[in-house]
């Protein structure tokens, strides 16, 4: 499995399909934070958006690398379809956390927040940026391995689903009844409504259950990315 990943690593690096979405990426947060005493949790939401967007584009990069003969290759090596697309996401996930780190400890480096850090903060960070990347893995999966990848439009309906996860709190407030299917897009405001209220970080009951929700998302999510792929592939 480390040599599978260590190739997915190698192969992405040298076709040079990173280069656009992590450039635009620094830019995101070289900009963000090219002003001092800027707001801790906003700021750190504001990047959370921007590595959501990048690794979905980075998700499906990867995921297309391959042909599909050289794809059936790499199962019978690397062991079966499942193990690959294990491989897959842990390649995604390498590249994924220096760009988290980054953005965490960029605007510390740089003196940026106009407060003082503190551990629940930090939790914070890691956990906004973290999450984010992972529904950006989980739609570029969706959109570019499974039996939703359909090629003229796989793009187009990756764009769909940020777009509408992200203005997905504005469409409930304008349409209400628009909650009830709504609910299948990742529940990105489930993290950001924490981060757009002050530096002062509200751990009660609702946000635990907003974090449950969050991360069963996810579970049920990688499932079901699991099955599609399966299913496709067959």
């Amino acid at each position: 499995m480390l040599t599978f990943v260590r190739y997915q690593l190698i192969s992405f690096i040298r076709s040079l399909k990173f280069i656009p979405p992590v450039i635009i990426y620094l830019t995101w947060v070289f900009i963000l934070y090219a002003y001092k005493n800027v707001p801790i949790l906003s700021s750190y939401g504001a990047s959370s958006i921007a590595l959501y967007m990048t690794m979905t584009w980075i998700s499906m990069a990867i995921f297309t690398m391959e042909e599909d003969s050289e794809k059936h290759i790499l199962f019978t090596h690397v062991g079966g379809k499942q193990k690959y697309l294990i491989g897959k996401w842990f390649a995604v996930l390498a590249f994924m956390i220096p760009l988290a780190f980054f953005a965490i400890f960029y605007p510390l480096l740089a003196s940026s927040f106009k407060g003082s850090m503190t551990v629940s903060l930090y939790a914070m960070a890691f956990y906004s940026h973290i999450i984010f990347g992972m529904f950006g893995i989980l739609i570029g999966t969706l959109f570019s391995a499974t039996t939703f990848a359909m090629k003229k439009y796989s793009w187009l309906s990756a764009v769909f689903v940020l777009v509408v996860s992200l203005a997905s709190k504005s469409l409930i407030e304008t349409v209400s009844l628009l909650k009830w299917g709504l609910w299948v897009f990742p529940p990105v405001f489930e993290v950001i409504d924490y981060m757009s209220a002050g530096d002062q970080l509200i751990v009660n009951q609702v946000f635990w259950f907003d974090t449950l929700h969050v991360l069963l998302y996810l579970i049920i999510g990688i499932m079901m990315a699991i099955l599609l792929f399966l299913k496709k592939e067959q």
